[in-house]
């Protein structure tokens, strides 16, 4: 059953590239970028090899921790978990939960990012080679470390989407993990931080990988080195520590499928009161207004784009880590312009999260630019509040309200001009995006360069042309002038309304030209 179930999952892989060139370009690139990536780590685990063995032990510990961890977080930031095995589509398979679990994590193993992943580590053998008891060890401990990467992966996945629960339990949960990933990288940055501030002192650099080799993401990749050193019964400690560990992600993901595939849907038992209509009794009886109290109904009550704004108070505190925890500096006080770029970009491909209902948008017959006006005025009402907020927490917090005109000035244009640019490309670009309810690291196969392409494409046009507002605020903050604040205050919000105004003009007529295309791309997202 398991390989029936992955010979269906290739045969729609390569359907799902061929149908879609894009896909094909992105999945080809993406195996070229494996491939450098394998040719970087096999150099430098050759470097490797040739230096001290207890250096180089150390050295495949700390990378294999690093490894697993990216593995753990990687689904938020890089490719998500692939679509094409997922769950809800196995279910009506006759196959048991052990048996779906197998043939999800073959899939996990013989996907781009497992084959790298395993020869990566099929390349420590140019470490462990030196060493006859350690080449042996690794023969066992190489491929559980790679298993303990996949099954970490969906298992850590599948219970940040709090699978098996109702549908808004599924997504508080689901918001809580996104979180929890989103801001363990701060964290992840300030200890590498401080593994390169003591990589000169040899005792203590050695002293963090022995705490990591003991931990369940690197307890499995330092056990052959521990054997060539003489240490047995450290050694079996951490493997001791890489089975238990093993089983435990197993079990928690056993557990978490069962209940979502045997559980039936759960439905929704919220109330409504009579005659309430919410934002639509709110916003004015026009096209524009409808799509309006809709956008902000969404950006309000649907989980998939309360997850976005989990960007805005990250903005600040990557940056905060970068300055080195220089509060009064202008990098962290400018923060909050980078907390307005984000809110004005992260709608970039707004008609996504409509899925297939964008149907529905279309027989309406609105113009596109109601539409687009719609759109981004209701992703504004909650991403400028939120701004001006941001703004203020940071001024407060490095005491220089000073320079309050220039910040407000800046991150309030910068907004503006994301969400004009926003209105533009989310009439041209849709990407794959998670269904209400579903974990949000899904994806479909192949969209994940592209994606990447597209986003930071949407960036550079954002950030080049909002430059007007951020260039007065920039010259107050770094160089003290007054006037260039005051000049940042009056200068951005009229820049960056000027950019919304032309950017919901263009993105009009786009819509109005691209809409079948869009449509016809999301059904096919959908059916990926």
């Amino acid at each position: 059953m398991v390989a029936t179930v992955l010979k269906i999952r290739f045969r729609v892989l390569g359907n799902t590239l061929m149908r879609s060139p894009m896909q094909l370009v992105g999945f080809i690139l993406g195996v070229l970028g494996a491939l450098w990536m394998l040719l970087l780590v096999g150099a430098g685990l050759f470097f490797v090899g040739t230096l001290d063995f207890d250096i180089a032990r150390a050295a495949v510990t700390a990378a294999g921790a690093l490894l697993t961890l990216g593995w753990v977080i990687g689904p938020v930031f890089a490719a998500g978990i692939d679509t094409t095995l997922d769950p809800a589509k196995l279910a009506p398979f006759p196959m048991t939960t052990r048996q779906m679990m197998l043939a999800i994590t073959a899939g996990g193993l013989t996907g781009v990012p497992g084959i790298a992943t395993t020869l990566g580590a099929l390349a420590t053998f140019l470490v462990w080679g030196r060493d006859p008891v350690s080449a042996i060890a690794a023969v066992v401990c190489v491929p559980l470390g790679v298993l303990i990467c996949v099954v970490a992966s969906r298992a850590v996945s599948a219970l940040a989407a709090g699978v098996g629960g109702g549908r808004r339990t599924r997504e508080i949960i689901g918001l809580v993990g996104f979180a929890v990933l989103i801001f363990a990288s701060p964290l992840f940055i300030v200890l590498t931080n401080g593994v390169v501030a003591v990589s000169g002192q040899g005792t203590q650099l050695q002293s963090i990988v022995t705490a990591v080799s003991w931990t369940p993401i690197g307890a499995v990749w330092a056990v052959p080195g521990d054997l060539a050193a003489g240490s047995w019964l450290p050694a079996l400690g951490k493997f001791a520590i890489a089975l238990a560990t093993l089983a435990l992600l197993w079990w928690l993901w056993r557990r978490s499928l069962s209940a979502s595939v045997v559980a039936p849907p759960a439905r929704s038992a919220a109330r409504r009161s009579a005659g309430s209509l919410g934002w639509f009794g709110v916003m004015p009886s026009t096209p524009a207004g409808a799509t309006w109290a809709r956008a902000l109904t969404s950006w309000t009550r649907d989980f998939r784009y309360l997850r976005q704004l989990l960007l805005l108070p990250f903005a600040p505190v990557l940056v905060l880590i970068y300055a080195g925890g220089d509060i009064t500096g202008p990098f962290f006080v400018l923060s909050g312009v980078l907390v307005g770029f984000f809110a004005g970009t992260i709608v970039y491909a707004d008609v996504s999260y409509d899925g297939t209902a964008f149907a529905t948008v279309m027989q309406t017959g609105i113009r596109g630019r109601a539409d687009r006006l719609g759109r981004m005025l209701g992703a504004a009402s909650v991403g400028i509040p939120l701004t001006l907020l941001a703004d203020a927490v940071i001024l407060a917090i490095a005491n220089r309200w000073d320079l309050l005109p220039a910040v407000v000035g800046a991150s309030v244009g910068v907004a503006l001009v994301g969400y004009g640019v926003s209105a533009v490309t989310s009439a041209l670009l849709v990407i794959p995006t998670p269904a209400p309810g579903d974990s949000p690291f899904k994806r479909v196969p192949g969209t994940t360069f592209t994606m990447t392409l597209l986003f930071f494409l949407c960036w550079i046009v954002a950030a080049v042309i909002a430059l007007p507002a951020v260039i007065p605020a920039g010259i107050a903050a770094f160089g003290g002038s007054t006037l260039a604040g005051w000049l940042a205050l009056g200068i951005g919000p009229v820049w960056g309304v000027a950019v919304f105004v032309v950017g919901v003009v263009v993105g009009g007529r786009t819509f109005d030209a691209s809409a079948p295309r869009l449509l016809a791309q999301l059904r096919q997202y959908q059916g990926a």
